[in-house]
């Protein structure tokens, strides 16, 4: 029998847990936080909803997504497509499709999740850089944080970040999901507690603030090479955050008007023009099944990839 009191008493004192270790920050007013804690971080300003005209003049912009889908069992008896996707504001849409499988590349499984990470970073910088090529961008928008791409594909990010240089493009990642502690390691406290839930109803909309560079390295990673904001876009209560290379960094107040601006007011705080891309982009189960299918032959498709799970329903 299923011990459902049990259950209920753990999700209580995860509550518990979670509420005892966030409270002073929770019951602190938005003035009193703004004030005492986000002052601390960086300047704070105001963003400006850009005019039509002041759109059209901006230059095109371009949004970068990738997504990835897995048909199969377990390690190694799966397949995978890769899929990213550079959608301009003007001009046509530019795609790049890769295709991936253990069984062909004799890798271990412990090292499984960082090939996954690779791929997708490396498929969503090279076609940036097919896009710079082709439709020519004033802005590069990818999905994300910047600093991923450095750290899962770094020749490529180098030669991505390079070509933004040498064209005047600005480069700026756009991270739908904080996972940042840069108001902990500010404040000096517990750099567990997380920049997503602190900055939740904390900022007006329309709110920016630019981080102090020597509160935006991240492990070390940054380098001093990026530099980023936070900005509430929407009556959602949830913040988001813009990396930009930090030698366009006199673009940062620019590209968030401009991401501002793409917002709508209500919606869960992300650019609509990130997420038609994302809607694009997504590789459906039956997509993946109908190419398998159509292009692979049956003897090959059901020895490798079909899982005991899927056999059920066959």
């Amino acid at each position: 029998m299923n011990n459902f009191l049990e259950i209920e008493n753990e999700i209580k004192e995860i509550n518990k847990n979670l509420k005892d270790k966030y409270d002073s920050f929770f019951k602190s007013s938005k003035e009193d936080f703004r004030e005492d804690i986000l002052k601390k971080i960086g300047e704070i300003s105001k963003l400006e909803k850009l005019k039509e005209d002041q759109l059209k003049n901006f230059g095109i912009v371009v949004g970068v997504d990738g997504s990835v889908n897995k048909m199969g069992g377990n390690f190694p008896h799966y397949i995978e497509l890769y899929r990213a996707l550079a959608k301009p504001t003007k001009g046509e849409d530019i795609y790049l499709n890769r295709y991936y499988t253990p069984l062909t590349d004799n890798i271990e499984i412990d090292v499984e999740q960082s090939k996954r990470r690779q791929m997708l970073a490396a498929i969503e910088v090279d076609v940036a850089i097919q896009a710079i090529n082709e439709v020519k961008p004033r802005l590069l928008m990818m999905d994300g944080g910047l600093i991923r791409y450095k750290i899962d594909y770094k020749e490529g990010f180098e030669k991505l970040v390079d070509l933004c240089k040498e064209k005047d493009i600005i480069l700026i990642g756009v991270l739908k999901e904080l996972k940042t502690n840069v108001i902990s390691r500010a404040i000096g406290v517990d750099e567990s507690i997380f920049d997503r839930e602190l900055l939740y109803g904390k900022l007006n909309i329309g709110d920016f603030i630019l981080i102090d560079d020597a509160f935006n390295k991240k492990s070390g990673e940054n380098e001093g090479e990026l530099s980023s904001g936070f900005l509430r876009t929407s009556n959602s209560a949830m913040a988001i955050g813009i990396d930009i290379l930090s030698e366009q960094k006199k673009y940062i107040k620019d590209a968030a008007n401009l991401v501002y601006s793409l917002t709508p007011y209500n919606s869960r705080g992300v650019p609509l023009w990130l997420d038609i891309v994302d809607k694009e982009v997504r590789v459906t189960d039956q997509f993946m099944k109908s190419m398998l299918e159509e292009y692979m032959d049956r003897d090959i498709y059901e020895r490798f990839f079909i899982s005991e799970r899927d056999r059920r329903s066959l």
